[in-house]
């Protein structure tokens, strides 16, 4: 299906390698949702009309099921042409979020689906009916879970090649639809041995399958609308790419704001403070363009310039390394520096620690830090921390 997959998107998507570009996106989405569409709506009439004619709740509601995966593939459609709309004065970083809209609208709609399904299942639980079907009818059934295997394996691979969490999501729609027709075959070869209860039963297991699919979709259409931390894999590429310039010494607190495709970027570089202001500058405008370029994003680059000559500074750099290896969990430092008021010596550093470590062992950290600092090096009056927002990375 992979191979097909994309020999349809070389054949029908122009500009199909360029999955970032809104309106690309927009024509993978499309066609996806048209396909969907049309392959749909032949099942649902065929599982409607042999559900009429062997009096199946089951079949009946499989067919319902189906169909409904007409309207979230609807919804699809139009949520892909309106996310692919230019920024306006309201939405200036674009409607690509439109997709998690729909990835919601597609959620809830299989839940009201499972909610009908629920209720036409539990009335032939309650009032079983005999009726009967025909081996050609299970055959004509079986047909219709491979066709539609195939439409989920084509969604899937559709939404991989975009990274969409919408044609996912439509993938769950049709293999649960797959799933539920397996199980309407069941309750009709257990109508032929008189277990009557079996097609009310195999209705409330669709239910289940149904209801869950719209959960987990419903999970992911609101964290995309909340918004996540980017993956690891995006994370480790931006900083690679930063360390690429040789004048960068590290580079942290790094945060990433998506909206569909359109990626809005900030993050802190660490130079030697032995460079100018000019040149500072010249560095932060070849790193945002280099970086805006590569991963077609807009990013602000925030300068942290650091002693690297100062050997006392150097001998405290060296110590809190070896002692924050020590705590369980990941945690770490930069932007150490020193301050010199009234005569004395303080050590300003900011402080990363795990994002599941509570309040009070954060505490206990800094004290740790701040008694192991004073009583290793004497002449520093206190150190001042400022711990690291959970969402910078």
């Amino acid at each position: 299906m992979k191979q097909f997959a994309r020999f349809i998107v070389r054949k029908w998507i122009r500009g199909w390698e360029d999955t970032r570009d809104q309106e690309v996106r927009s024509r993978y989405g499309v066609l996806e949702g048209w396909v969907s569409i049309a392959v749909n709506l032949v099942l649902s009439l065929i599982k409607g009309f042999f559900g009429i004619l062997t009096g199946s709740v089951a079949l009946i509601a499989d067919s319902f099921h189906t169909l409904s995966d007409v309207s979230t593939s609807v919804v699809i459609v139009v949520s892909f042409r309106m996310a692919k709309k230019p920024s306006d004065a309201s939405h200036p970083f674009g409607h690509g979020r439109m997709e998690a809209v729909a990835t919601l609208v597609v959620a809830v709609l299989l839940l009201v689906v499972g909610i009908e399904v629920f209720e036409s299942a539990l009335d032939r639980i309650l009032h079983p009916k005999a009726f009967q079907a025909s081996w050609l009818v299970m055959g004509i059934i079986v047909l219709t879970v491979v066709i539609k295997e195939l439409l989920a394996r084509f969604s899937r691979e559709m939404g991989r090649m975009i990274e969409s969490a919408t044609l996912e999501a439509d993938f769950w729609h049709h293999r649960t639809d797959a799933i539920s027709s397996v199980l309407v075959i069941a309750a009709f070869i257990g109508q032929r041995f008189g277990i009557l209860h079996l097609d009310g039963a195999v209705g409330i297991v669709v239910t289940g399958m149904i209801v869950y699919a719209g959960w987990e979709i419903a999970r992911k259409g609101v964290d995309d609308l909340l918004g996540t931390q980017p993956s690891d894999e995006l994370v480790q590429k931006v900083k690679r790419a930063v360390r690429e310039f040789s004048q960068v010494l590290d580079v942290h607190d790094l945060i990433i704001h998506e909206y569909g495709p359109t990626m809005v970027m900030s993050f802190h570089v660490v130079v030697s403070d032995k460079l100018s202001l000019k040149q500072g500058h010249a560095l932060a405008d070849r790193v945002e363009k280099a970086i805006n370029e590569r991963f077609r994003t807009h990013v602000t680059v925030h300068l942290d310039p650091v002693d690297t000559q100062d050997p006392e500074l150097k001998k405290i750099r060296e110590f809190l390394e070896g002692l924050l290896g020590k705590w369980e969990g990941s945690v770490s430092f930069h932007d150490l520096r020193t301050v010199v008021e009234d005569g004395g010596r303080n050590i300003l550093l900011d402080l990363v620690v795990d994002p599941g470590m509570k309040n009070k062992e954060v505490e206990d950290l800094r004290c740790e830090i701040q008694e192991a600092v004073l009583k290793s090096f004497p002449l520093i009056r206190g150190v001042l921390f400022e711990v690291e927002p959970k969402y910078a990375r």
